[in-house]
């Protein structure tokens, strides 16, 4: 029997394709393998019905091993006197495989690279430092603590800049001469006048105050905590200015009651500044009680609890130490009122335990709040009487003062627990406003 194809002659009678070219002997011949070629490919479907048409492919396409295009080489057709496998009749020539085994053992191949550059790579630069800072503009936003720090600030400097009191006599000159023994002074007086380091002190609350403005200005808890502790300080420094000036008073009159040969008149005028003083009370007062409001708007309290302790107990000791008795005096002197001698005038006992108040009040307060509110009232309450604690313990100035004016039955200075407390509060406060520090640095 011969192929329809090629007319070459059919060697082996149960054979069903055609050696030479692939041509099945019988039309239903040609559904062998039908069933294996479900599920292929167009690809193979389009080999298979070429086989049937009388050519023998040769599948030669790759693809590029690092690409995921189609296939980059065309099909190649076989010449038709290909060697043939005797064996493998089903399968066609051997140099052509059937589009299933085609499909089956395709593998992609590596297209021609360009030759590999020796150069050494570059060692990888390291990353870029974090930027800590912020970018975006900062906003600006007054508040109503901000405005009572401005007032603050401005009621301090004129209560401790201005004329505070003014003492003239018709007296003459040889009785004034005789009483100048007994205290008393004419002229005018100022802060610098009753206590030399009382200027320097206003000047300091100013100061503090205006920071704690600008502080609520930038969106800073802390700014109102100091500012609120700024206004405690000046209420207790100006209520001892206060108290102070009954001293130079108390001499005028009681020289006015003198007797005397020839009458004689004693002026006592108390300048705008008295009363400014008076106000800065008023106005610290208010200020602290303006401040607390704001303090539950700090809703950072991560500080440490154990330092806040600790510095509350150094400031009730700082507060303590202006009461403590000395020189064989007793504790209740700190209240002894009256004309003997010795004795404090009525506003001065008051004004002492004003401005000790205001201290423990803003110093253990602002301690324990654990809060960057607590630090900045801490800081406006301390750093006046801490630097008055200085200044009197190294004895600077003419006439210097501690907190409180003096402790009872004692000279001008600061006992030791004064100024231990105070430098142990000053210290711990430090140390809490660098743990705060270091807290805001490590959430940017």
């Amino acid at each position: 029997m011969r192929c329809e194809g090629c007319r070459a002659e059919r060697v082996d009678e149960a054979a069903r394709f055609c050696n030479s070219c692939g041509t099945p002997f019988s039309s239903s011949d040609a559904d062998v393998g039908e069933a294996e070629t479900d599920g292929l490919d167009d690809l193979a479907s389009t080999m298979l019905m070429e086989q049937v048409a009388g050519s023998a492919v040769s599948e030669t396409a790759r693809r590029d091993a690092g690409a995921d295009g189609p296939i980059a080489e065309a099909i190649v057709w076989a010449d038709a006197d290909d060697q043939v496998d005797p064996d493998g009749m089903e399968r066609g020539p051997v140099t052509d495989p059937t589009p299933i085994e085609l499909v089956r053992s395709w593998e992609p191949r590596a297209m021609p690279t360009e030759p590999v550059s020796t150069v050494a790579p570059r060692p990888a630069s390291p990353p870029p430092a974090r930027d800590t800072t912020e970018t975006g503009p900062v906003r600006l936003r007054p508040t109503v603590m901000t405005t009572v720090g401005v007032l603050l600030t401005g009621v301090v400097l004129l209560g401790f800049t201005l004329d505070l009191l003014r003492i003239s006599t018709t007296a003459p000159a040889e009785l004034l001469t005789a009483a100048r023994s007994t205290g008393f002074r004419i002229g005018t007086w100022h802060v610098d006048d009753l206590a030399s380091n009382l200027g320097i002190t206003g000047l300091i609350i100013a100061v503090l105050a205006a920071i704690g403005a600008v502080g609520t200005v930038l969106g800073r808890a802390w700014g109102a905590g100091m500012i609120g502790g700024s206004g405690l300080s000046a209420a207790g420094v100006a209520a001892l200015a206060i108290g102070l000036i009954e001293q130079p008073v108390g001499a005028a009159t009681r020289f006015a009651e003198l007797g005397a040969s020839e009458a004689f008149t004693v002026t006592i005028e108390r300048p705008l500044g008295y009363w400014m003083l008076l106000a800065t009370v008023a106005a610290g007062v208010v200020t602290f009680f303006a401040s607390v409001n704001e303090i539950f708007r700090d809703r950072r309290h991560d500080l440490n609890p154990l330092i806040g302790a600790v510095g509350a107990l150094a400031v009730v000791g700082a507060a303590l130490g202006p009461l403590w008795p000395s020189g064989g005096a007793a504790f209740a002197d700190n209240w002894m009122v009256g004309s003997a001698d010795g004795a404090w005038p009525t506003l001065l006992v008051i004004a002492r335990l004003i401005q000790v108040g205001a201290v423990a009040v803003g110093g253990v307060l602002g301690f324990l709040l654990v809060r960057r509110h607590g630090l900045g009232l801490v800081v406006g309450a301390l750093a006046p009487a801490a630097w008055m604690v200085a200044t009197a313990w190294i004895d600077v100035g003419a006439n210097p003062i501690g907190p409180a004016y003096r402790n009872p039955g004692g000279g001008s200075g600061v006992e030791t627990l004064t100024v231990v407390g105070t430098v142990a509060a000053v210290a711990l406060l430090a140390v809490a406003a660098s743990v705060a520090w270091e807290n805001d640095t490590s959430r940017r």
